[in-house]
Protein backbone atom coordinates (compact mmCIF):
# COMPACT_ATOMS: atom_id res chain seq x y z
CA UNK A 1 0.00 0.00 0.00
CA UNK A 2 2.64 2.47 1.37
CA UNK A 3 4.71 1.52 -2.27
CA UNK A 4 1.69 2.39 -4.06
CA UNK A 5 1.09 5.47 -2.84
CA UNK A 6 4.65 6.70 -3.14
CA UNK A 7 4.60 5.61 -7.18
CA UNK A 8 1.66 8.00 -6.96
CA UNK A 9 3.48 10.88 -5.45
CA UNK A 10 6.31 10.38 -7.44
CA UNK A 11 3.80 10.35 -10.70
CA UNK A 12 2.49 13.12 -9.65
CA UNK A 13 5.80 15.33 -8.99
CA UNK A 14 7.09 14.74 -12.58
CA UNK A 15 3.70 15.23 -14.29
CA UNK A 16 4.21 18.65 -12.03
CA UNK A 17 7.88 19.53 -13.08
CA UNK A 18 6.53 18.75 -16.53
CA UNK A 19 3.73 20.72 -16.80
CA UNK A 20 5.55 23.78 -15.18
CA UNK A 21 8.26 23.74 -17.59
CA UNK A 22 6.14 23.68 -20.39
CA UNK A 23 4.42 26.64 -18.80
CA UNK A 24 7.67 28.70 -18.13
CA UNK A 25 8.99 27.78 -21.37
CA UNK A 26 5.09 29.30 -23.30
CA UNK A 27 5.34 32.32 -21.01
CA UNK A 28 9.13 33.05 -21.74
CA UNK A 29 8.16 32.76 -25.48
CA UNK A 30 5.19 35.06 -25.46
CA UNK A 31 7.48 37.81 -22.90
CA UNK A 32 6.81 40.12 -25.60
CA UNK A 33 3.11 39.88 -25.89
CA UNK A 34 2.48 40.02 -22.23
CA UNK A 35 4.72 43.02 -21.85
CA UNK A 36 2.76 45.32 -24.59
CA UNK A 37 -0.63 44.46 -23.79
CA UNK A 38 -2.91 46.63 -22.62
CA UNK A 39 -2.88 45.88 -18.90
CA UNK A 40 -4.87 47.76 -15.91
CA UNK A 41 -5.78 47.65 -12.18
CA UNK A 42 -9.53 48.05 -11.90
CA UNK A 43 -10.00 47.49 -8.03
CA UNK A 44 -13.70 47.51 -7.91
CA UNK A 45 -13.99 44.51 -10.69
CA UNK A 46 -11.22 42.64 -9.20
CA UNK A 47 -12.93 43.02 -5.31
CA UNK A 48 -16.48 41.92 -7.12
CA UNK A 49 -15.03 38.76 -8.27
CA UNK A 50 -13.41 38.03 -4.95
CA UNK A 51 -16.84 38.62 -3.71
CA UNK A 52 -18.84 36.17 -6.19
CA UNK A 53 -16.45 33.40 -5.74
CA UNK A 54 -16.61 33.61 -1.36
CA UNK A 55 -20.64 34.01 -2.32
CA UNK A 56 -19.76 30.07 -4.69
CA UNK A 57 -18.17 28.86 -1.86
CA UNK A 58 -21.24 29.06 0.31
CA UNK A 59 -24.05 27.99 -2.12
CA UNK A 60 -20.97 24.83 -2.52
CA UNK A 61 -21.00 24.35 0.62
CA UNK A 62 -25.05 24.53 1.73
CA UNK A 63 -24.99 22.12 -1.21
CA UNK A 64 -23.02 19.49 0.12
CA UNK A 65 -25.13 19.85 3.80
CA UNK A 66 -28.23 19.42 1.47
CA UNK A 67 -26.52 16.33 0.40
CA UNK A 68 -25.92 15.14 3.89
CA UNK A 69 -29.24 15.84 4.65
CA UNK A 70 -30.64 13.58 2.42
CA UNK A 71 -27.64 10.84 2.94
CA UNK A 72 -30.17 10.52 6.95
CA UNK A 73 -27.30 12.74 8.67
CA UNK A 74 -29.27 15.53 10.81
CA UNK A 75 -26.73 17.85 10.85
CA UNK A 76 -27.63 21.84 10.91
CA UNK A 77 -26.50 24.06 8.28
CA UNK A 78 -24.07 25.84 10.32
CA UNK A 79 -22.31 22.68 11.34
CA UNK A 80 -22.48 21.20 7.81
CA UNK A 81 -21.56 24.36 5.77
CA UNK A 82 -18.73 25.46 8.36
CA UNK A 83 -17.08 21.58 8.24
CA UNK A 84 -17.13 22.10 4.07
CA UNK A 85 -15.79 25.44 3.86
CA UNK A 86 -12.96 25.14 6.64
CA UNK A 87 -11.86 21.64 5.04
CA UNK A 88 -11.61 23.46 1.42
CA UNK A 89 -8.00 25.26 2.39
CA UNK A 90 -6.34 21.07 2.24
CA UNK A 91 -6.84 21.18 -1.32
CA UNK A 92 -3.48 22.90 -1.25
CA UNK A 93 -1.46 19.95 0.48
CA UNK A 94 0.15 17.10 -1.54
CA UNK A 95 -1.96 14.53 -3.10
CA UNK A 96 -5.07 16.33 -3.52
CA UNK A 97 -7.60 14.52 -1.54
CA UNK A 98 -6.60 15.78 1.90
CA UNK A 99 -9.88 18.04 1.71
CA UNK A 100 -12.11 15.12 1.44
CA UNK A 101 -10.79 13.64 4.04
CA UNK A 102 -10.48 16.15 6.22
CA UNK A 103 -14.48 16.20 6.21
CA UNK A 104 -14.67 12.92 6.37
CA UNK A 105 -12.55 12.76 9.70
CA UNK A 106 -13.51 16.12 11.23
CA UNK A 107 -17.19 14.77 10.26
CA UNK A 108 -17.20 11.68 11.94
CA UNK A 109 -15.58 13.55 15.47
CA UNK A 110 -18.47 15.61 15.23
CA UNK A 111 -20.38 12.78 15.22
CA UNK A 112 -21.60 12.82 11.81
CA UNK A 113 -22.31 9.05 9.79
CA UNK A 114 -18.76 8.48 8.26
CA UNK A 115 -21.09 6.31 5.27
CA UNK A 116 -23.32 9.38 5.15
CA UNK A 117 -20.08 11.96 5.02
CA UNK A 118 -18.60 9.46 2.34
CA UNK A 119 -21.89 8.84 0.31
CA UNK A 120 -22.33 12.93 -0.01
CA UNK A 121 -18.91 13.12 -1.09
CA UNK A 122 -19.37 10.98 -4.07
CA UNK A 123 -22.71 12.55 -4.94
CA UNK A 124 -20.88 15.96 -4.88
CA UNK A 125 -18.32 14.59 -7.47
CA UNK A 126 -20.55 12.90 -9.81
CA UNK A 127 -23.22 16.22 -9.80
CA UNK A 128 -20.43 19.15 -10.11
CA UNK A 129 -19.07 17.08 -13.13
CA UNK A 130 -22.47 16.37 -15.04
CA UNK A 131 -23.26 20.17 -14.44
CA UNK A 132 -19.90 21.71 -15.61
CA UNK A 133 -20.23 18.90 -18.66
CA UNK A 134 -22.85 20.94 -19.99
CA UNK A 135 -20.44 24.11 -20.23
CA UNK A 136 -17.76 22.71 -21.76
CA UNK A 137 -19.76 21.06 -24.80
CA UNK A 138 -21.60 25.03 -24.74
CA UNK A 139 -17.94 26.63 -25.54
CA UNK A 140 -18.08 26.16 -29.30
CA UNK A 141 -21.85 27.60 -29.70
CA UNK A 142 -21.23 30.67 -27.13
CA UNK A 143 -17.98 31.87 -29.10
CA UNK A 144 -19.57 33.06 -32.08
CA UNK A 145 -18.38 32.70 -35.67
CA UNK A 146 -19.24 29.77 -37.70
CA UNK A 147 -19.72 26.64 -35.90
CA UNK A 148 -19.09 22.98 -37.44
CA UNK A 149 -22.18 21.61 -38.35
CA UNK A 150 -21.29 18.02 -37.33
CA UNK A 151 -20.90 19.62 -33.95
CA UNK A 152 -24.63 20.50 -33.53
CA UNK A 153 -26.35 17.00 -33.67
CA UNK A 154 -23.14 15.60 -31.17
CA UNK A 155 -24.01 18.65 -28.67
CA UNK A 156 -27.56 17.62 -28.96
CA UNK A 157 -27.22 14.11 -28.48
CA UNK A 158 -24.92 14.90 -25.71
CA UNK A 159 -27.20 17.17 -23.80
CA UNK A 160 -29.86 14.86 -23.84
CA UNK A 161 -27.25 12.32 -22.17
CA UNK A 162 -26.71 14.79 -19.85
CA UNK A 163 -30.40 15.03 -19.14
CA UNK A 164 -30.98 11.14 -18.87
CA UNK A 165 -28.00 11.03 -16.69
CA UNK A 166 -29.25 13.79 -14.26
CA UNK A 167 -32.82 11.51 -13.72
CA UNK A 168 -32.87 9.58 -9.70
CA UNK A 169 -32.66 6.15 -11.36
CA UNK A 170 -29.70 6.82 -14.06
CA UNK A 171 -27.68 8.92 -11.80
CA UNK A 172 -28.03 6.53 -8.81
CA UNK A 173 -26.77 3.27 -11.21
CA UNK A 174 -23.85 5.56 -12.54
CA UNK A 175 -23.10 6.37 -8.90
CA UNK A 176 -22.67 3.12 -7.65
CA UNK A 177 -20.86 1.61 -10.84
CA UNK A 178 -18.31 4.32 -9.97
CA UNK A 179 -18.33 2.58 -6.20
CA UNK A 180 -18.18 -0.81 -7.58
CA UNK A 181 -15.39 -0.09 -10.05
CA UNK A 182 -13.69 1.69 -6.80
CA UNK A 183 -14.13 -1.43 -4.71
CA UNK A 184 -17.06 0.41 -2.10
CA UNK A 185 -20.02 -0.68 -1.55
CA UNK A 186 -23.11 0.47 -2.95
CA UNK A 187 -25.19 3.32 -1.70
CA UNK A 188 -29.27 3.04 -1.32
CA UNK A 189 -30.09 6.56 -2.87
CA UNK A 190 -33.23 7.66 -2.67
CA UNK A 191 -33.82 10.54 -4.50
CA UNK A 192 -36.96 12.55 -5.85
CA UNK A 193 -36.94 14.38 -8.86
CA UNK A 194 -37.22 17.52 -7.02
CA UNK A 195 -34.28 16.62 -5.09
CA UNK A 196 -31.77 16.32 -7.73
CA UNK A 197 -33.46 19.62 -9.09
CA UNK A 198 -31.94 21.07 -6.59
CA UNK A 199 -28.84 19.55 -6.32
CA UNK A 200 -27.65 20.14 -9.54
CA UNK A 201 -29.37 23.53 -10.31
CA UNK A 202 -26.98 24.54 -6.90
CA UNK A 203 -24.21 23.15 -8.86
CA UNK A 204 -25.15 25.26 -12.37
CA UNK A 205 -25.71 28.22 -9.73
CA UNK A 206 -21.82 27.89 -8.39
CA UNK A 207 -20.25 27.55 -11.88
CA UNK A 208 -22.48 30.27 -13.13
CA UNK A 209 -20.61 32.33 -10.29
CA UNK A 210 -17.53 30.82 -10.72
CA UNK A 211 -17.50 31.55 -14.69
CA UNK A 212 -18.78 35.01 -13.77
CA UNK A 213 -15.59 35.71 -11.50
CA UNK A 214 -13.09 34.92 -13.96
CA UNK A 215 -14.72 37.72 -15.94
CA UNK A 216 -14.80 40.28 -13.68
CA UNK A 217 -11.04 39.28 -12.82
CA UNK A 218 -10.23 39.29 -16.27
CA UNK A 219 -12.32 42.47 -16.33
CA UNK A 220 -10.00 44.49 -13.32
CA UNK A 221 -6.89 43.47 -15.63
CA UNK A 222 -7.62 43.98 -19.21
CA UNK A 223 -10.51 45.22 -21.28
CA UNK A 224 -12.98 43.03 -22.11
CA UNK A 225 -16.53 43.22 -24.35
CA UNK A 226 -19.34 41.98 -23.25
CA UNK A 227 -19.53 39.87 -26.55
CA UNK A 228 -16.60 37.48 -25.08
CA UNK A 229 -18.50 37.16 -21.43
CA UNK A 230 -20.74 33.72 -22.65
CA UNK A 231 -17.95 31.87 -24.12
CA UNK A 232 -15.04 33.45 -21.31
CA UNK A 233 -17.44 31.83 -18.60
CA UNK A 234 -18.34 28.61 -20.10
CA UNK A 235 -14.57 27.95 -21.51
CA UNK A 236 -13.55 29.08 -17.61
CA UNK A 237 -16.07 26.45 -16.19
CA UNK A 238 -15.08 23.09 -19.03
CA UNK A 239 -11.39 24.23 -18.36
CA UNK A 240 -12.22 23.74 -14.68
CA UNK A 241 -13.48 20.42 -15.47
CA UNK A 242 -10.74 19.00 -17.56
CA UNK A 243 -7.87 19.78 -15.08
CA UNK A 244 -10.60 18.34 -11.95
CA UNK A 245 -10.45 15.06 -14.26
CA UNK A 246 -6.79 15.12 -14.78
CA UNK A 247 -6.76 13.42 -11.21
CA UNK A 248 -2.81 12.99 -11.43
CA UNK A 249 -2.32 16.63 -11.86
CA UNK A 250 -2.68 18.03 -8.31
CA UNK A 251 -5.64 20.21 -8.69
CA UNK A 252 -5.28 20.07 -12.48
CA UNK A 253 -2.16 22.75 -12.28
CA UNK A 254 -1.37 23.89 -16.21
CA UNK A 255 -4.07 21.63 -17.12
CA UNK A 256 -6.92 23.96 -16.72
CA UNK A 257 -4.71 26.89 -17.83
CA UNK A 258 -4.03 25.05 -21.17
CA UNK A 259 -7.42 23.98 -21.90
CA UNK A 260 -8.67 27.49 -21.57
CA UNK A 261 -6.16 29.11 -23.64
CA UNK A 262 -7.28 26.30 -26.42
CA UNK A 263 -11.05 27.12 -25.86
CA UNK A 264 -10.25 31.18 -26.26
CA UNK A 265 -8.07 31.03 -28.99
CA UNK A 266 -8.75 34.11 -31.28
CA UNK A 267 -10.65 36.31 -28.43
CA UNK A 268 -7.57 36.60 -26.46
CA UNK A 269 -3.20 36.06 -27.01
CA UNK A 270 -2.34 32.49 -25.36
CA UNK A 271 0.11 34.36 -23.01
CA UNK A 272 -2.47 36.76 -22.14
CA UNK A 273 -5.13 33.70 -21.62
CA UNK A 274 -2.31 32.19 -19.32
CA UNK A 275 -1.81 35.30 -17.29
CA UNK A 276 -5.51 36.17 -16.00
CA UNK A 277 -5.90 32.62 -15.63
CA UNK A 278 -2.58 32.35 -13.39
CA UNK A 279 -3.88 35.48 -11.71
CA UNK A 280 -7.34 33.95 -11.06
CA UNK A 281 -5.55 30.80 -9.38
CA UNK A 282 -4.43 33.51 -6.67
CA UNK A 283 -7.87 35.10 -6.13
CA UNK A 284 -8.81 31.50 -5.67
CA UNK A 285 -6.28 30.64 -3.20
CA UNK A 286 -7.24 34.04 -1.36
CA UNK A 287 -11.20 32.82 -1.49
CA UNK A 288 -10.50 29.76 0.04
CA UNK A 289 -8.45 31.30 2.68
CA UNK A 290 -11.07 33.74 3.53
CA UNK A 291 -13.75 30.86 3.62
CA UNK A 292 -11.53 28.78 5.84
CA UNK A 293 -11.67 31.55 8.51
CA UNK A 294 -15.38 31.69 7.56
CA UNK A 295 -15.78 28.01 8.26
CA UNK A 296 -13.87 28.06 11.51
CA UNK A 297 -16.06 30.98 13.00
CA UNK A 298 -19.22 29.21 12.15
CA UNK A 299 -17.88 25.61 13.04
CA UNK A 300 -17.94 27.00 16.98
CA UNK A 301 -20.43 26.17 19.57
CA UNK A 302 -23.15 28.45 20.07
CA UNK A 303 -23.14 28.41 23.81
CA UNK A 304 -26.56 29.32 25.03
CA UNK A 305 -26.46 32.82 26.96
CA UNK A 306 -27.01 32.83 30.57
CA UNK A 307 -29.95 33.74 32.25
CA UNK A 308 -30.21 35.83 35.27
CA UNK A 309 -32.09 33.80 37.92
CA UNK A 310 -35.28 35.17 38.91
CA UNK A 311 -34.99 37.27 42.20
CA UNK A 312 -37.49 35.88 44.94
CA UNK A 313 -40.33 38.83 45.58
CA UNK A 314 -39.23 40.34 48.83
CA UNK A 315 -41.05 39.49 52.23
CA UNK A 316 -44.41 41.14 53.11
CA UNK A 317 -45.10 41.37 56.67
CA UNK A 318 -47.94 39.00 57.70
Amino acid sequence: MRSRGRVRGLLQGVAVVLVLGFWVQALVRHWDQLVAYPWRVAWPALLAALGLLLLQAVLLATSWWYTLRLMGAEVAWRQGTGLWLRTQIARYLPGGVWDIAGRIVLGSQEGISVRALSASVVLEMALQVLSAAAFLLAVPLLRGGAVDRSYLPVTAVLMVACLVMATPPVFSRLVNLGLRVLHRPPLDIRMTYGDLLVLLGSRFVSHLLFGAGFVLFAWGVTPVTWEQVPAMMAAYVGAWLVGYLAVIIPMGIGVREAVLALLLQGLFPFGVVSAMALGYRGWLLIRDLLAALLGVWMSRPVVPEAHAAPVPPPNTPA
